[in-house]
């Protein structure tokens, strides 16, 4: 997972679309086994409503806390978010950092977390056109995933540099959705 989200996290707008439609145009293959669900991402359960759900939408989409993409926000701040969503400076950031990855738009991200939004925000690597790839690869077999990281590498023509790298290309200020 770690691997398939960095990949795909090097797309531009114009080659996440192609990706998302790559992704869609896989077929859906029946599982050999029952699903089983992601464990909690972070080390101790949600004490308050937002971490639980911020936490549920995490693993709906397959990840845990370390194998979300580059985020420029520490794995403590993630492991924080998910445990006690508790009044800060930096919520807004913080939330502008992860709507991208989970395919939300910084408005209804905001109105769950209970959060005042402002059209100046934006996000601070990734939009939700990332996360629109994610959601779309959920039902995705380990060898559709695969292929589709190599479809992600062949678009986005990323050099493999041997070893994963933390930092992604980010293309949040060219999103489409904002003026």
């Amino acid at each position: 997972m770690r691997q398939f989200a960095y990949r795909v996290s090097y797309c531009d707008h114009s080659q996440l679309v192609a990706l998302e439609a790559f992704v869609r145009s896989l077929p859906r293959v029946a599982a050999a086994e029952p699903f089983v669900q992601p464990a909690w991402p972070g080390p101790r359960p949600a004490e308050t409503r937002f971490a639980a759900v911020l936490g549920a939408l995490i693993r709906t989409r397959g990840f845990g806390i370390r194998e979300l993409p580059f985020m420029g926000l520490s794995l403590s701040t993630l492991h924080g978010m998910v445990w006690r969503w508790d009044s800060s400076p930096h919520r807004r950031q913080q939330l502008s950092a992860v709507a991208g990855p989970l395919g939300w738009t910084l408005p209804d991200l905001f109105a769950v977390a209970d959060e005042p939004y402002s059209e100046e925000l934006r996000p601070m690597l990734h939009c939700h056109h990332l996360g629109r790839v994610f959601a779309a690869a959920v039902p995705l077999t380990t060898a559709q995933l695969i292929e589709t990281a190599e479809e992600a590498d062949r678009l986005s023509v990323r050099e493999d540099h041997g070893v994963w790298q933390p930092v992604s290309q980010g293309f949040a200020e060219e999103c489409p959705d904002f003026p």
